[in-house]
Parts: structure tokens; C-alpha cells; sequence
């Protein structure tokens, strides 16, 4: 039966199974082995296991009208933890449709390749825009699957997003042409999208389009500017609508928050990563036909805005390591806007370079396509293969999302109530490989509807590096009072790290052992 009977036209369709095709091949073998969660180039599990508890989060708060959702189980009895990393609202959405049909693990799987495929498709719409027929639209697309920075992100799954990207600038550049409402919605839309999948993106991604627009002006403009002024305001309405409470929220509950310059410093490109071969080079093959891209429409003003986007995003990369006449820009935006003192990793930027730069590559896949007969055409596949080898794709190590935890879980459920858990051995440092068990412990304790002492996320609360000091050399009196000055009513004790000696140290200092197995002891904190 044609899928054309159903108002869907068969071309789309074929589009869209290409898309998701590349997807399952540049993810592989993710979706044959949809229990495990790929690390990509992560040398640990912490990120990609914190990624699946921030999803369940949002899955198990939505029955209740996501009430609570703030407040996560985590770093008790600090309130508002959620706000303390992505909230991926839009993805945990996704996430919360797909997990009762294939488990959590298989619905992260689930996510991951859409989320590809969505790029896929997202990257050709702005190849379209861009005046590209749909052989090389779908090219272009592709090559927005495999962008080299989101490939070495695989193993973070806010950062693959950038469809939500690709789509608003091709809405921006359709209101550019032609300010209609309906484009003016849809670049609200596609942002309020990107919050809703990476904020960190949407942040980035505002800051250096709005450097980058003026380039799209023309006389035009100046005519028309109550209607492109309306625009703007409908794009504004629909974004605040859609986002607010969600971006307030988590800017209100990280007031005091920022990150040390040290640490900008460290998350800041220097300027040899761009060099061929440096960390943030996206490849010869992307950069040649992005070059060839440049010269072909070189007249274009969309040509103009995506060239002004790739520098401005590569200057924004080099963060606090950027230094023009001795002034810092973004060290200047860091001491005045909060936001930005936020954002610890200004390379990332990068994937805005290469989000250019894929726009760029669209006028040479056009011409290869439609002047050099089927030599142009072979080139032209050959050229977008090579970008895609280039990028390194593929899922890397699988894990298992979190061994089944022994009979203190059950327990824990099964007598219900919410006090407070503290799980040790504590994470002995602030390094994500030292949080590797602490995410493990996230996800088997998420059921039990016990909040936890401990945590994992992008910020932490102020007294952790204290409490990870008193529970250092547990069990002693130290360590019982600041468990007890935190109304900590159970203690999961890894059974690989506690000994004898622990075990009568613990029962002197009032500790009641309630289980052990091979996996932990459950102790009841001493009373008094």
C-alpha cells in the first residue's frame, strides 16, 4: 500500500529511513545490543549512567505533573539538585514514551539513535533552505549525523543533539528571506527545542548567532523592520512560553554557582586544537567541501552569515584563552553574565563551527551533483563518506547500564518511607572516574524512594568536599556525626571494602546490621 494514500509523500519517507539508517550505522552496535549504553569515546560509565538516571528522573516524576522534579534524590539535604546539570526535559519526554516498551536501557538506545536520525534530518531541512535538491539535501544531511565533535561526544547524550540547531537556523534563514510568522515560530520552536535538550547548545548557540545575524540583512530589512521587529517578538513569546519555567528554574536554583576560572581555563580550545590534526579539527574532507562550498556561493548572504557563524564559533571555543589588544572577551562575559560563568567548557562551541561548516559544503554538493554528471555524483558520495570515516563513528565500549543490586534495594522498597541513605565508599575525589560506583548506586536506589547523601552531577553542593572528608575514615565518631547532623537513617556499605575490623568498630559505635550479601551491609544508624 503507498504511504502516498496516507497524505505522507514517499519521497519523505525514503528520507527519513536513510536518516535512520545512517543512524543505526554510525551509533553501531548500539541497536543490537539495546541493554547495554555505548561510551563513546568516555574512558568510564559515570556520564552515560548519570545520563540514564536524569532521564528516569523525568520519566518517574511525570505521572505526578512532574512535582518534585527539582528536588532530585541526590545530595541530601541540599534542595533544587536537579538544577545542577541538564535537565533534558524534552529528551526525558521522549525517554518516558519509549521505556515501558523497551526497558530503560532500550530506551535510551531508542533516544540516542533518534536523536541522530533527527540531526540526519534537521541537517538536510537547512540543506533544502540552503536550495539544495534532495539527492545532495539528504548528503548534507549525513554529514550533520557525523559531525567529528558530536561523534566524540557519543557517550554524552545531551551533546549529540544538535537538530535542534540545524532546524533553527534554517528557520532563521527562511525569515531572513522572508519574515513570515509561521518562520518566526518555528526558530522559537527549534529553540525552545535546544533548551529543552542541551541548554548548554541553546546558550552557546544564541550568543554567536546574534554576532553572526547581522550578515543576513539587506536593504530589505530597514523597509520592513515593524514586521521583522513583530518576528522577533513572536519568536521571543514562543520560546519564554515553551522554556521559561524551565530555564528560570534552574537559573534561579544555581544563584552562587559558578565555575572557577581555573577550570574555564581548562575547557577552553587553545588555539593549535584547530590546527590540522589538534583535537578540535573537523577533517579534511568536511573542510574541503565546506571550502568548495565557499567559493561556489560565495556572493550568497547566507554564505556570508554561515562563514561569520563558523569564525564566530571558533573564537567563542577558545574561551579565556582568547585574548584581543590584553582583553579577554569571555572572561569579561563571565565576570557580567552569570550564565556564561556556567558554562565550563567553551570548546564546545566547536560543534557550531562544524554545524557551519556542514551548511557551507551544501553549495558544492549541489554542484557536484547537477554539473559533473555521474563523476560529480560519485564525488560528491565519496566526499560526504570520507567526512563520516573522518569523524570516527561508532559506539564504543558497551556497559551494562547497572549490575541488580543485592537485597538492601528490596529491602529499602519494600519498607518504604524517605529517609535518607548514605552509600560509601564516598567518591574520593571530584573527577567523573571517581564517581563511576556513585552513579551505579543512583540508579539502584532511584526505586526505592530513598534520597541519598551522595550524588554525581555537573555541580555539587557546597559542603561535599567536607563530607567526603568526615567520610573518609568511616566507621568512626566523626564520620557517625555527620551522618547524623544530616538525618541519615541507613548506611549501604560496598561489601568489597568492609572488613571485620569495620564490622565490630560499627557495632561498638551503635551501628545495627540489618542484611548483608556479596553486594553491601545495610546498617541502621545508631540513635542518640
Amino acid at each position: 500500500m503507498s504511504s502516498r494514500r496516507f497524505g505522507i509523500p514517499s519521497v519523505r519517507v525514503a528520507q527519513a529511513t536513510g536518516h535512520l539508517l545512517v543512524a543505526l550505522a554510525v551509533t553501531a552496535p548500539s541497536a543490537w545490543h539495546p541493554g547495554r549504553l555505548p561510551l563513546g569515546t568516555e574512558p568510564v560509565a559515570t556520564v552515560p549512567r548519570f545520563n540514564l538516571w536524569t532521564l528516569s528522573w523525568t520519566a518517574d516524576r511525570l505521572p505526578h505533573g512532574l512535582a518534585g522534579w527539582w528536588d532530585a534524590p541526590i545530595f541530601w539535604p541540599t534542595t533544587g539538585t536537579f538544577a545542577f546539570s541538564e535537565p533534558q526535559p524534552l529528551t526525558g519526554l521522549a525517554f518516558a514514551l519509549a521505556r515501558p516498551l523497551v526497558g530503560a536501557a532500550g530506551a535510551y538506545t531508542a533516544v540516542l539513535v533518534a536523536t541522530v536520525a533527527l540531526n540526519g534530518l534537521a541537517g538536510a531541512a537547512l540543506a533544502r533552505r540552503l536550495g539544495a535538491d534532495r539527492a545532495p539535501a539528504f548528503l548534507a544531511g549525513v554529514l550533520a549525523q557525523a559531525l567529528p565533535f558530536a561523534m566524540e561526544q557519543l557517550g554524552v547524550l545531551q551533546l549529540l543533539a544538535v537538530w535542534p540547531l540545524l532546524a533553527a537556523t534554517a528557520a532563521l534563514l527562511a525569515w531572513a528571506e522572508e519574515p513570515r510568522r509561521r518562520h518566526a515560530v518555528a526558530f522559537g520552536l527549534a529553540l525552545a527545542a535546544a533548551v529543552g535538550t542541551c541548554g548548554y547548545y541553546a546558550l552557546l548557540y544564541g550568543g554567536i548567532v546574534a554576532v553572526a545575524i547581522p550578515l543576513l540583512a539587506d536593504g530589505t530589512w530597514r523597509a520592513g523592520w515593524r514586521r521583522r521587529a513583530a518576528g522577533a517578538a513572536v519568536a521571543a513569546v514562543v520560546l519564554v512560553l515553551l522554556t521559561g519555567p524551565v530555564a528560570i528554574g534552574q537559573q534561579r536554583r544555581l544563584a552562587g554557582h559558578r565555575w572557577s576560572d581555573a577550570t574555564i581555563w581548562a575547557g577552553s580550545a587553545p588555539p593549535s586544537a584547530w590546527l590540522p590534526g589538534g583535537e578540535r579539527w573537523p577533517g579534511w574532507p568536511l573542510v574541503v567541501l565546506a571550502a568548495a562550498g565557499l567559493v561556489v556561493a560565495r556572493r550568497h548572504r547566507t554564505t556570508r552569515f554561515l562563514g561569520a557563524l563558523a569564525v564566530a564559533a571558533v573564537l567563542a571555543s577558545l574561551g579565556t584563552r582568547l585574548s584581543v589588544l590584553g582583553v579577554r572577551p569571555w572572561g569579561v562575559l563571565v565576570d557580567h553574565v552569570a550564565a556564561v560563568a556556567r558554562l565550563r567548557s567553551p570548546y564546545r562551541a566547536a560543534v557550531l563551527a562544524e554545524l557551519a561548516l556542514v551548511g557551507l559544503a551544501v553549495p558544492a554538493l549541489q554542484a557536484l551533483w547537477h554539473r559533473r554528471g555521474r563523476l560529480g555524483r560519485a564525488g560528491a558520495g565519496v566526499g560526504v563518506a570520507l567526512a563520516v570515516l573522518a569523524a570516527s563513528p561508532g559506539a564504543g565500549r558497551l556497559v551494562e547500564p547497572a549490575p541488580e543490586p543485592g537485597g538492601w534495594a528490596a529491602w529499602l522498597e519494600d519498607h518504604g518511607g524517605s529517609a535518607p541513605v548514605a552509600f560509601l565508599p564516598f567518591a574520593s575525589g571530584r573527577r567523573a572516574a571517581d564517581f563511576e560506583d556513585t552513579t551505579v548506586r543512583m540508579l539502584q536506589a532511584l526505586p526505592t524512594g530513598h534520597p541519598m547523601v551522595n550524588g554525581y552531577s555537573g555541580f555539587f553542593p557546597d559542603d561535599h568536599d567536607d563530607l567526603r572528608r568526615q567520610l573518609r575514615s568511616f566507621p568512626d565518631e566523626r564520620s557517625v556525626a555527620a551522618l547524623q547532623a544530616r538525618d541519615v537513617h541507613y548506611v549501604v556499605v560496598a561489601s568489597s571494602t568492609y572488613d571485620r575490623i569495620d564490622e565490630r568498630i560499627a557495632r561498638e559505635l551503635g551501628f545495627t546490621e540489618v542484611m548483608a550479601d556479596d553486594d553491601a551491609h545495610l546498617l541502621r544508624m545508631p540513635t542518640g
